[in-house]
């Protein structure tokens, strides 16, 4: 937040004021908005424990770990699609973390977590409202004329074949042995404000699909979370939305000067598809999305190459450096295996995705 807040200080400099005042906010505060609804929802079932209790569920009695391996990967994947995969792994990549180590299994660590990453960023793809740039392409859907069928149909080749990916690395890279591991029984916390969140996580969806306009949500989701649980502003991380809008000024501001300019519009000509993709592996997905939505007509090139586009490096995605942050506070960490996971599983993700988008599109 502090590098994004200081990218936007310095386009001030860059360009006229005048030029900054003159962007069109709407879409970006859209997007802002629908991000603080899924917020609040998300902090509001981690207080009712509602994800803990779904992950006990889902775990259930496994009796080996190519089972557990395959739940704790695909709750994060099927999470992701309706909670974002940063919320998603912030929530399942410390409780894996903790089931491996209880487990005695801590050798699997590295590469779960980042096959768990992997899913994330999978799942995520497949919903508007699944990470922060398909959210803020999606809100340009009346600009750009596309329908939701046509947003799912440009995302459903690589979810298909970045699912099949994963349960194939699954089988191959983790070992199948016996397992005996007891989780401790978790309650639902207030089942009544359980329920009203659910009903609030409907009209954020129809928020997202135009059917409720944002602002009026916006009353409701604050007027409903001070009533049921006030604390919970306090524990919103409001830092992704600071860094959406730090983003769109500075990508906005330097996508005005001519020198930037011709040479991002020459890159976008070359190919969308691949200029984001290799953008996105050193300013990260979000940034290059609004950076370079605005050189090209083709919104799902900028579209399926930033969700490919968070595959690569490190800092590709905001999900990739969660993973990597959870997993060094561990006291066991290894920095050169987990990166060696990484760089390798990461390499075979993109050298998968991108002929699909080809062969697709």
């Amino acid at each position: 937040m502090v590098i994004s807040a200081f990218l936007a200080l310095i386009s001030l400099f860059i360009v006229p004021f005048d030029t900054i005042t003159s962007f069109n906010y709407d879409r970006i505060f859209e997007t802002i908005c629908t991000l603080l609804f899924f917020l609040l929802i998300v902090g509001g079932l981690k207080e009712c424990k509602a994800l803990d209790r779904i992950a006990q569920l889902a775990l259930g009695e496994l009796k080996n770990t190519i089972r557990l391996c395959l739940v704790l990967i695909f709750l994060p994947f099927f999470s992701a699609m309706l909670f974002s995969n940063d919320v998603s792994l912030l929530t399942f990549v410390p409780l894996s973390i903790a089931i491996l180590a209880l487990a005695d299994m801590k050798k699997l660590i590295a590469p779960v977590v980042i096959l768990q990453t992997v899913a994330a960023n999978i799942g995520s793809s497949l919903t508007p409202f699944g990470n922060p740039h398909n959210l803020y392409i999606f809100n340009l859907n009346e600009f750009y004329g596309f329908s939701l069928m046509d947003f799912e149909m440009a995302l459903l080749p690589i979810v298909v074949a970045g699912t099949i990916l994963i349960l194939l690395m699954i089988f191959i890279l983790l070992p199948k042995k016996p397992l005996d591991v007891e989780l401790k029984e978790v309650e639902i916390q207030s089942k009544p404000k359980l329920i009203a969140i659910i009903v609030l996580f409907i009209i954020a969806i129809m928020t997202v699909l135009d059917i409720i306009p944002p602002y009026i949500t916006l009353v409701i989701m604050i007027a409903a979370f001070l009533i049921m649980m006030p604390k919970i502003f306090f524990k919103v991380d409001y830092s992704i939305l600071f860094i959406f809008f730090f983003l769109f000024i500075f990508a906005n501001s330097i996508a005005s000067v001519e020198a930037i300019h011709s040479a991002i519009t020459d890159m976008m000509e070359w190919d969308p598809f691949l200029t984001t993709v290799i953008v996105s592996q050193f300013t990260s997905n979000v940034p290059s999305t609004i950076l370079l939505q605005p050189f090209t007509d083709n919104w799902a090139a900028v579209l399926v190459g930033a969700d490919v586009g968070g595959f690569g490096t490190p800092i590709a995605s905001m999900a990739c450096i969660i993973t990597f942050r959870l997993y060094l506070r561990e006291e066991d960490s290894d920095t050169k295996q987990f990166l060696k996971y990484f760089f390798a599983i990461g390499a075979v993700v993109l050298a998968v995705l991108i002929p699909t988008y080809y062969l697709f599109n």
